[in-house]
């Protein structure tokens, strides 16, 4: 049935293959089943990857911490698989052929736990019934941005009873001012990236202090871009912080903190924290940032909660590594869709698993990944079905740690 064959797949998931396609798991599974079942259950059958997502949730044992709002891209030569299409491509670092993922991550003291995960339609593709059709894309399912998309799943994170302290996320969703609208509409605090074309209008008080520093009039007040401020402001002016230890030491940037008004059509409310940041070194790179935290937020904290955004790149890279988000090769939009569920889900275990190593021996998400298949591979073999009984019983009451 399909539990079993949700269980085939997350062995797969978790064992041995070196590479996680349908067939090259179905290879190193000791009761693999039919081919024809395992892919019926990936692309044709109707259970609702949904509910896997609501579950993972609801057993999420951290209830507070930042929301990472990202998208993950994973290239793919042809054009017919579902939401391919000539893109910007992270993976790559460039515009090329991929799909887009977005995804949203609770970042807490100690893990990092996957909430959703959606795969972004160009217009390309949602204006294109034969492909829709041919791909099995949802009828109801239109065209939307991927901010509108990320507003949507922190919608769907809040409604699962969520403290969230902090909303993190790149210039891609930090740069729409309705985004951040919709953020502080809601009650939440966020620190996001915003490019350097964005213009602001420095606090009078934030003007006086340039003047004293690079003699510039106090002209009344005008809109600035980023880029201008930067460029304007003396290298006395920029103070170095250390926000955290790294493995080689403090990490450590340059930084000019203000308050700010952004400048965009329907902004409400007033100044913001304006973050500009700096690389040290000979080419020095200049990040920058809007902030609503508290304006009594202390620099070196308000600069912590910031640099938090980190910890998503770490998560990409876990859930493609050790959970095969990036192999699939099947073409439509369930299978898909299922696929991603049933990856976070192997990926949820094995952040338990690692959490209940922390007191004994403290792994990263790869070592109990390479832990747990070599019990997956002497399990399929010693066991077999039993190994698949042991699964289900941990998705149905995962440990408490």
């Amino acid at each position: 049935g399909q539990s079993g064959n949700a269980m085939r797949y997350l062995q797969g998931l978790l064992g041995d293959a070196k590479r996680k396609n349908m067939e090259g798991m179905l290879q190193r599974l000791c009761d693999p089943g039919q081919y024809q079942t395992l892919q019926h259950f990936i692309t044709h059958s109707t259970w609702d990857a949904g509910a896997i997502w609501e579950q993972l949730r609801k057993r999420a044992p951290d209830r507070r911490g930042f929301l990472l709002l990202d998208d993950t891209s994973i290239p793919k030569q042809g054009r017919e698989t579902v939401g391919v299409a000539r893109q910007y491509c992270g993976a790559l670092g460039k515009v090329a052929n991929c799909q887009a993922i977005v995804t949203t991550a609770l970042r807490t003291k100690l893990a990092v736990w996957p909430m959703t995960m959606e795969l972004f339609l160009p217009e390309s593709w949602c204006e294109d019934e034969d492909r829709r059709e041919r791909t099995h894309v949802p009828e109801g399912l239109v065209h939307r941005t991927k901010t509108k998309m990320a507003i949507e799943h922190l919608d769907a994170v809040r409604a699962s009873n969520f403290e969230i302290t902090c909303v993190l996320a790149d210039a891609g969703y930090g740069d729409g001012g309705e985004f951040r609208q919709q953020l502080a509409e809601r009650g939440l605090s966020y620190s996001v990236g915003v490019s350097k074309v964005t213009k602001v209008i420095l606090e009078p008080s934030t003007r006086r202090q340039r003047k004293a520093s690079s003699k510039v009039s106090d002209e009344p007040a005008v809109a600035e871009t980023l880029e201008e401020i930067t460029d304007r402001t003396p290298d006395s002016a920029w103070r170095r912080i250390s926000w955290r230890k790294g493995t080689k030491g403090p990490l450590a940037a340059e930084f000019l903190i203000n308050r700010a008004k952004p400048i965009y059509p329907g902004h409400r409310g007033g100044c913001l924290w304006l973050i500009c940041e700096r690389t040290i070194g000979k080419d020095s790179v200049r990040k920058y940032y809007l902030s609503n935290l508290p304006d009594t937020i202390g620099e070196k904290e308000l600069i912590r909660i910031t640099h938090e955004r980190w910890a998503i790149e770490q998560h990409y890279r876990d859930l493609k590594q050790e959970t095969a988000l990036d192999h699939f090769e099947g073409r439509s939009y369930p299978g898909l869709n299922r696929h991603m569920a049933l990856t976070a889900l192997a990926y949820t275990f094995l952040e338990h698993e690692r959490q209940r190593s922390r007191a004994t021996c403290p792994m990263t998400i790869g070592a109990v990944r390479e832990a747990v298949t070599e019990v997956v591979v002497f399990m399929l073999f010693a066991l077999g079905d039993r190994f698949a009984a042991r699964a289900a019983a941990f998705i149905r009451d995962p440990p408490k740690l």
